[in-house]
């Protein structure tokens, strides 16, 4: 024999929970604000700059570079 059905919803359904002292959007500017400061790095990228630390430096030495460069004039950019 086989046992009957339990009338509770599945596993992960959302009928499965109790919603309600719910509280809509209690994290969303705590969400926002972390993803505010998320950067999504290409898998290459990834594996050549495996922390925050190495990528800043990175960006600090482009930066550096940048202004020892003499500036171009000129209203046209390179392609």
């Amino acid at each position: 024999m086989r046992k009957a059905e339990s009338t509770r919803p599945r596993e992960g359904h959302l009928d499965r929970y109790d919603w309600s002292k719910a509280v809509r959007g209690k994290y969303a500017a705590k969400a926002a604000k972390a993803s505010a400061l998320l950067r999504i790095l290409d898998p290459q990228l990834a594996r050549r700059f495996p922390d925050s630390r190495s990528v800043n430096r990175a960006l600090r030495v482009l930066l550096e570079l940048e202004a020892a460069l003499p500036r171009r004039r000129g209203g046209r950019h390179a392609a």
